[in-house]
């Protein structure tokens, strides 16, 4: 039991220093022009989604192993075991919004693209209007997406919207 306890902090250790660095190589800045040109977008594929993690804080990470991939399935509501991942090919991306107070939050990736020397990936927080009517359990909002591996440079930037409570 021991032994596995520490493999799983190990692997998290890990996954946390590599969304350290696409978290913060660079922080976005509101208005700033999107530094992807159209003819460089990279096609991803979700592979889960929900309003059910157990991670409280606004985080990303990059996943390049199956290993790693077992470890963040756990993290997140999705029953059975992982998609298997051709890691030599593709890598794996995981945005949490963090622990909400509502329904009505999300998190979503909304372009990839590579831009020189770097990949960039944007990512909209959404929360709802202030007339929405809302159930007051805590929700924490992931997706998960799969898309080409790179050996660029990884980054992010965040973009908040408000969303309308019609449907």
């Amino acid at each position: 039991m021991k032994y596995a306890a520490l493999v799983v902090g190990v692997v998290l250790v890990i996954a946390g220093v590599a969304s350290a660095i696409f978290l913060y190589q660079h922080a976005s800045v509101p208005g700033q022009k999107n530094p992807i040109p159209p003819s460089a977008f990279v096609a991803f594929t979700e592979l889960a989604s929900g309003t059910q993690s157990s991670v409280r804080a606004r985080k990303n990470y990059l996943i390049t192993s199956q290993d790693e991939l077992r470890e963040l399935w756990k993290l997140v509501d999705v029953q059975g075991p992982p998609p298997t991942v051709d890691f030599s090919k593709q890598s794996v991306i995981a945005v949490f919004a963090g622990e909400q107070p509502t329904a009505g939050y999300a998190i979503a990736v909304r372009r990839v693209g590579d831009s020189d020397a770097t990949r960039v990936v944007s990512v909209e927080i959404a929360s709802p209007s202030t007339t929405c009517l809302l159930t007051g359990a805590p929700t924490k909002p992931y997706q998960v997406v799969k898309l080409p591996a790179t050996a660029l440079l990884w980054t992010h930037q965040d973009s908040a919207t408000t969303t309308s409570c019609l449907r």
